[in-house]
C-alpha cells in the first residue's frame, strides 16, 4: 500500500470520550498494518485520559497519520473534523472499532470509477469479548448487515435505507456530501442529529455494498448509550425535533428529485414511519428482555444449543443448506474460515483484541 494514489487515501473520523484504552488499541491497528489513511480524532475526555491519549498519539505519529484535536463534548464532532479534511473520501468510525485499511482502497476506488454513487462500503461483522474491555478472548461474533442503496430517486433511496438502516457514515462517502449532510445540526435530541446526517447522505446518490470485509464492530457493556427512542418521542421536544426533522429532510429532497416541498414531506413523514416502527419495536423487545428474562428456551438458543451438541450439523448446514437458501455469506462464520477470502482481513483484527494491552504506550 506504499505506493498507493493519493487520491485513494480515506480520512477515518473518530469521536472519542475517556476512553483511551480502545482508542489506542485502533491507533496500534493501523500502526501495525501501515495505513495510509489519515486519522481524525476528535477527543472530548477529561484531563487525565485525553493526556493518556496524546500520549500514545505522540508515539505512533511517525507510523501513521493522526491528527488529534481537543473538543469541549458536545453532540456530534465529526462535523468539526470535516473541516479539517483534504481527502476527497472519508468515513465515521467508533473508538472502539475498526475500518479494514485495504477495504477503504476498495470503496474509495469504486468511487473514483462510478461518480453516480455517493457512498461505498464492504461487508461487516460484530465482535463480544468474555470480558467488558479492549482486550480479552473472543466470545461470539455476528454478522452486522449492511445493504446497497441503488435507487435513482432520493425518496425511493430513503424510503429503501429506512427499511433496513444502518450506519451509512460507515461507508465510505465523498467528502463533499459528508459536508453538506453534518451543516443540518439540531441539538435537541442526538438521536435526530444522526438520523439527519445518514439521510443526508442517502439523498447524496446511490451506495454500493462492496463484496469485501470492511467494518468490525464491538458490542460490550461500556459503549456509549443512546437516548431510548420511546423516551424521546414521548419527551416534550419531540415535535419540534420532528417538525425540524420533516422540513429539513422534505427541502432537500424536493431540491434533489425536482418536486414539490408538500409531496417531499409526505416522503419524509412516512420514512420516520419505518425508522419509528423498527427502532420502537427493537427497544420494546429489549426492554422486555431486560426486564422479564424468559423462563424457557427460546427457538434462537435452542437452534445455538443444537448446533454445539452437534457440530456436524451446523458444518453441513453451512456447507450446503445455506448456500442452497442465500448467495449471502455467512459472515461470522466466514471470517474464521483459513479457507475464507475474508479472512485475512479478519485476522489482524482479531490479533488486535485478542493480544495484551502494550505496556509501552
Amino acid at each position: 500500500m506504499d505506493n498507493l494514489n493519493k487520491n485513494l487515501n480515506v480520512a477515518i473520523l473518530i469521536s472519542t470520550k475517556d476512553r483511551p484504552d480502545f482508542m489506542t488499541r485502533q491507533l496500534l491497528y493501523y500502526s501495525k498494518l501501515k495505513s495510509p489513511h489519515p486519522v481524525y480524532i476528535a477527543d472530548s475526555s477529561n484531563d487525565k485520559n485525553a493526556e493518556i491519549l496524546k500520549n500514545a498519539v505522540n508515539k505512533l505519529k511517525n507510523e501513521i497519520s493522526i491528527k488529534y484535536t481537543w473538543y469541549p463534548p458536545g453532540p456530534d464532532n465529526h462535523g468539526s473534523l470535516l473541516e479539517q479534511v483534504k481527502e476527497k473520501y472519508a468515513c465515521v468510525i467508533s473508538d472502539d472499532d475498526y475500518q479494514i485499511p485495504a477495504s477503504l482502497v476498495k470503496c474509495a476506488e469504486f468511487l473514483e470509477n462510478n461518480p453516480d454513487y455517493a457512498a461505498a462500503g464492504g461487508r461487516s461483522v460484530s465482535f463480544r469479548l468474555k470480558e467488558s474491555g479492549p482486550y480479552g478472548e473472543l466470545q461470539r461474533l455476528a454478522d452486522y448487515p449492511r445493504y446497497s442503496i441503488e435507487a435513482e430517486t432520493a425518496r425511493q433511496r430513503l424510503i429503501d435505507f429506512m427499511k433496513v438502516i444502518y450506519s451509512i457514515s460507515f461507508f465510505v462517502n465523498r467528502v463533499d456530501g459528508m459536508k453538506k449532510a453534518w451543516k443540518s445540526k439540531l441539538y435537541m435530541a442526538q438521536t435526530m442529529n444522526e438520523l439527519i446526517s445518514w439521510n443526508h447522505l442517502i439523498i447524496a446518490g446511490k451506495s454500493k455494498l462492496i463484496d469485501c470485509l470492511s467494518l468490525v464492530r464491538q458490542i460490550h457493556a461500556q459503549q456509549y448509550s443512546m437516548p431510548n427512542i420511546f423516551d424521546w418521542v414521548t419527551g416534550k421536544n419531540f415535535s419540534d425535533d420532528y417538525e425540524f426533522f420533516k422540513d429539513d429532510i422534505a427541502k432537500a429532497v424536493a431540491e434533489k428529485d425536482n418536486i414539490d416541498v408538500q409531496d417531499a414531506k409526505e416522503t419524509a413523514k412516512e420514512i420516520f414511519w419505518h425508522y419509528a416502527q423498527k427502532t420502537l419495536s427493537s427497544d420494546y423487545k429489549y426492554y422486555i428482555a431486560k426486564q422479564y428474562p424468559p423462563k424457557k428456551m427460546s427457538n434462537k438458543n435452542l437452534r445455538a444449543e443444537i448446533a454445539k451438541s452437534f457440530p456436524v450439523l451446523k458444518k453441513i448446514y453451512r456447507s450446503y443448506v445455506r448456500r442452497l437458501l442465500s448467495n449471502d455469506p455467512q459472515m461470522h462464520y466466514e471470517v474464521l474460515q483459513p479457507s475464507s477470502k475474508y479472512y485475512r482481513d479478519f485476522k489482524p483484527v482479531m490479533d488486535s483484541f485478542t493480544g495484551s494491552s502494550p505496556k509501552n504506550l
